[in-house]
């Protein structure tokens, strides 16, 4: 194979594969909201105000002071997501970057565990922990289709430790604070590949890191069924480091086999508000709302450092890829109700929107996400004085995501991909809650 037309290709890989990593992190379906089972029934309508069980301890620690008994909670939300691109791709070193047509299906199931503990110091002060996920997200597309050459895998997990208090501040207000140690682990692997059959590179990638933060907020309540709350969790910069793996024949030609780097790079979790309602009308019926506002503008670019690649014929590990963002703030909204059936049974149900950061010119296969719908149903089952069951489910509608982003260009290579991608995901939880009597 030439060896100028090898380094072309290498310069492309090295640089264009690896700036997918970031797009697919950064994302309003990467947020979750999912830190209970419980409220998945209602899609997290009355978040920072329903204080209804010891996840207030996360969304607002104000709610401790509402408990006088220890409480633990356990649950569990599995995830499925589902999607499919349809259109085309063009890479100019495969095929002379004639389009060739890819419908591809991605998706995947993962799950997402949770623990909550609140306990009563005082009269007026409370205590709570949290260990929960508020971001993670995981999408693959495979290697059967040629969507291969512009996305396959990509994952972040950040899981967050929390502990809270909680304080009576009056009468009916209290405020509560907590600190958030993070832990985030990140993976990205990309093919890629020239001529037929092709010579093969493959871009391997995981970083983990940890980041600081903290949140808090008040509640009022203007009787023992009415109330509402203002919670705030900060921004949190994650220093990830990790490897970067270069492999395959061209790696072979260029270097005798497979190199790699000590990669870093800083991502920022964005800040975000939340205020919530809550109240029971009557002995039956209670609403709940809430409005959470997400800060994405914090996210213009992102930097990655000492990746592995070829540079000016040469094998290197200390490429530097700039990657613009400029994603916008973000509304989430919902609305929902129980229903009391018995004294130990009520029903839940709610409807939201979510609004996706990405704006329409940014957009690609790597991130093809967009505005979504949400529909959630769940109930509550309180077997004994001392412990209760929760389970929902919340299914997403996603609006179509037409993908038409410029050229991802580096060197002489370029990679465009015109199409667009349809999807939703489904969301079962179950919880239990044990109160320490």
């Amino acid at each position: 194979m030439d060896r100028r037309l090898l380094y072309r290709v290498l310069m492309t890989l090295s640089a264009s594969i690896i700036a997918l990593l970031p797009e697919t992190v950064l994302a309003s379906a990467f947020q979750l909201f999912e830190q209970d089972g419980a409220s998945v029934g209602e899609y997290h309508a009355g978040y920072a105000a329903a204080a209804n069980d010891a996840s207030t301890a996360f969304y607002n620690p104000a709610g401790i002071i509402r408990f006088k008994a220890q409480q633990l909670v356990l649950s569990a939300d599995s995830v499925t997501t589902d999607f499919k691109y349809q259109g085309s791709v063009a890479v100019n070193t495969i095929s002379a970057g004639e389009p060739k047509p890819a419908t591809a299906q991605g998706g995947n199931f993962n799950l997402i565990p949770a623990m909550h503990y609140v306990a009563p110091l005082s009269d007026g002060i409370g205590f709570g922990l949290s260990v929960d996920v508020p971001f993670g997200l995981k999408t693959t597309y495979g290697r059967t289709t040629p969507i291969q050459y512009a996305a396959t895998t990509a994952a972040i997990t950040v899981v967050d430790i929390s502990p809270a208090l909680g304080f009576r501040l009056f009468d009916r207000t209290s405020f509560g604070i907590g600190l958030d140690f993070q832990r985030s682990a990140a993976q990205f692997n990309q093919p890629g590949g020239l001529g037929d059959p092709p010579e093969t590179a493959d871009s391997q990638n995981s970083f983990t890191g940890t980041g600081y933060g903290g949140h808090a907020g008040l509640l009022y309540e203007f009787s023992p069924v009415s109330r509402v709350g203002l919670s705030y969790h900060s921004q949190v910069v994650q220093h990830l480091t990790g490897a970067s793996w270069f492999t395959g024949s061209l790696a072979d030609a260029f270097n005798d086999g497979p190199f790699s780097s000590h990669a870093y790079t800083n991502v920022t979790m964005p800040a975000y508000t939340a205020f919530s309602g809550y109240h029971e009308i009557s002995d039956r019926w209670t609403f709940l709302g809430s409005a959470i506002f997400t800060q994405w503008s914090v996210s213009k670019e992102l930097i990655l450092h000492n990746i592995s690649g070829i540079a000016n014929l040469d094998p290197s590990s200390n490429i530097t890829i700039t990657i613009p963002e400029y994603y916008r703030n973000t509304w989430n909204l919902s609305v929902g109700s129980h229903y009391k059936l018995t004294d130990e049974m009520f029903l839940r149900c709610g409807v939201g929107y979510d609004q996706t950061p990405v704006q329409n010119q940014y957009r690609n296969v790597t991130l093809p996400d967009n505005n979504r719908f949400v529909v959630a149903l769940g109930g509550h089952y309180q077997s004994t004085k001392t412990i209760g069951f929760d389970i929902g489910w919340s299914h997403i509608f996603m609006n179509q995501a037409n993908i038409y982003p410029p050229p991802l260009v580096a060197g002489d290579q370029q990679v465009t991909t015109i199409g667009h991608v349809n999807g939703g995901a489904d969301i079962l939880a179950a919880q239990v809650t044990w109160e320490m009597t």
